[in-house]
């Protein structure tokens, strides 16, 4: 019998049940169930959430890794899930920013990266797992360039390669190849289709599903790649018992055939990257090539059937021939789409998403060569009272004409021009200091004082006012500090009466930081 808040309860185990007491008693029964029902579920809870594992994955390499409807897929994706299976473990992939998954594994923050390379610098902080993805660095060339076969044949060739990539650094090693490093793989492929590029170097799970994916014909791979590497899984350097778990899983995959299912299953089904038309025109080939041979077979039989035969062949030319002009226009049409991305529709100069791709390469090429890199910021004076007094057509007009003085003025063909925002420019010029940006950025100044805009019957004089910044770059530097050096020159320029020069080695800098950054 126990006792508790005068309250008498008798349990007799065996089967048989007897409970005494009164309300009290049932209430505080209820109470005690409910307390367990909480700390089982929070101990289940629990039990699940220790069994989740973040993998960081790089988010550009279609079709290893992508999101498509919300949903991540790829190769190594699916890799990744059936390891979780042979693991007994819950895991979750993540595609980011590659630079970003990597400093979240090192701070705790993620469990392991999926499908990374190893070398002796990684191998000091990461722990790599066996290998579990063969991929092949492959050249792509035209159909029609049949002297373009392996690595020595690209030599006096414009080659395309993604910027700062192991190929793009690997090919920039190499004696008389032109590299060209492209925005992104479409706009590459797209360049070597219209013959700006005689090759193509790119992973080759990657190239092939780009050249599907935007229905590019006429461009494959050459039979041998010309290096081939091997993938891993990394976690933090200490981590060996998840790396155990890890290996025994990729174990386990390929001793049971999981991860060749798995490539067999991508490599086989390469028509889930094949557009509509893609799927049509080829069906059309081969209901063509099915009915010539037919009637190849039938003309030996029935002479009768030959003028049909010839009828036949000719409407497959003009077929063929409407086929092409379609192509040619698609291929047109998507190279005039990523021009539109990179340049601004009212002055055809480059866009601010166009800046930001060719000043990001610029620092790499100056930080590279060890050459000064210069920005000069430009801004129309007092922009906003010609929109108010005359109109935004007559404002537009300006930033026109503006636009046009100031790539007029650049003279060599490295030197480009954005529209930074609405009335700003900005400049990049290569190997050039301080001093040259100013002569440069005054020759401009000079003729946009002369300039005159239409506006009726009135030319309308304008100024504008200029912001030098110059500096060598290194690897401890971060590039928007030069930008801010040049905004900064601008905004003295502004301040001391509008339509003149400022340089960024004149101001007095606060900042400890930039007052550093002028020093290098």
């Amino acid at each position: 019998m126990l006792k508790l808040l005068s309250l008498d309860v008798t349990v007799t185990m065996g089967g048989t049940k007897m409970v005494r007491g009164n309300f009290g008693s049932r209430v505080l029964s209820i109470c005690i169930l409910f307390l367990m029902v909480l700390f089982i579920s929070e101990a289940f809870v629990t039990a699940q959430n220790s069994d989740r594992l973040v993998f960081l994955a790089n988010e550009n390499l279609a079709p290893l890794v992508y999101v498509e409807d919300g949903v991540v897929k790829g190769v190594v994706v699916d890799i990744a899930y059936a390891l979780g299976d042979k693991m007994g473990r819950n895991i979750e992939v993540i595609p980011m920013n590659w630079e970003e998954a990597q400093t979240k594994l090192l701070a705790g923050e993620a469990d392991a990266l999926l499908q990374i390379n190893s070398n002796p610098a990684r191998e000091r902080v990461y722990g790599f797992s066996a290998e579990f993805l063969r991929s092949e660095f492959s050249i792509f060339r035209r159909d029609d360039d049949v002297l373009i076969n392996r690595l020595a044949d690209l030599e006096g060739k414009r080659v395309g390669t993604e910027a700062e990539g192991y190929p793009y650094h690997m090919l920039k090693g190499l004696d008389n190849i032109n590299v060209v490093a492209v925005p992104n793989w479409t706009v590459g492929f797209d360049m070597l289709a219209s013959g700006d590029l005689d090759a193509m170097v790119v992973d080759r799970w990657i190239g092939e599903y780009e050249l599907a994916k935007n229905n590019i014909g006429r461009i494959h791979a050459v039979h041998e790649p010309f290096e081939v590497s091997y993938s891993h899984i990394a976690v933090q350097k200490d981590n060996d018992e998840l790396l155990r778990l890890i290996n025994d899983g990729l174990q386990e995959m390929n001793e049971d055939g999981t991860i060749s299912k798995i490539l067999k299953k991508w490599q086989g089904k390469s028509v889930i990257y094949v557009t509509k038309e893609r799927v049509i025109r080829i069906i059309l080939y081969s209901v063509i090539a099915v009915f010539i041979v037919v009637s190849l077979v039938a003309l030996f039989f029935v002479v009768k059937l030959s003028n049909l035969n010839h009828e036949l062949e000719l409407k497959v030319m003009d077929r063929t021939r409407e086929l092409q002009v379609v192509n040619e226009r698609l291929r047109q049409a998507n190279a005039k789409l990523a021009k539109i991305t990179m340049v601004d529709d009212l002055t055809q100069v480059y866009n601010r998403r166009g800046f930001d791709s060719l000043y990001k390469r610029a620092w790499a090429m100056s930080m590279r060569e060890n050459q000064p890199l210069t920005i000069i910021m430009i801004d129309i004076d007092d922009f906003k009272s010609y929109n108010d007094t005359y109109g935004h057509l007559v404002g537009d007009q300006c930033v026109q004409d503006v636009a046009g003085v100031i790539e007029e003025s650049l003279r060599r063909p490295g030197d480009v021009v954005a529209r930074y925002g609405g009335d700003e420019f900005v400049v990049v010029l290569f190997d050039t200091p301080e001093d040259g940006g100013v002569i440069v950025a005054d020759s401009i100044r000079d003729k946009i004082a002369r300039l005159k805009v239409d506006c009726g019957d009135l030319g309308l004089s304008i100024s504008a006012s200029f912001g030098v910044a110059s500096i060598v770059p290194t690897k401890e530097m971060n590039p928007m500090d030069l930008i801010r050096l040049a905004d900064r020159a601008l905004y003295q320029a502004k301040k001391n009466g509008r339509n003149q020069v400022g340089r960024a080695s004149l101001l007095k800098i606060e900042d400890d930081t930039f007052r550093e950054f002028i020093s290098k």
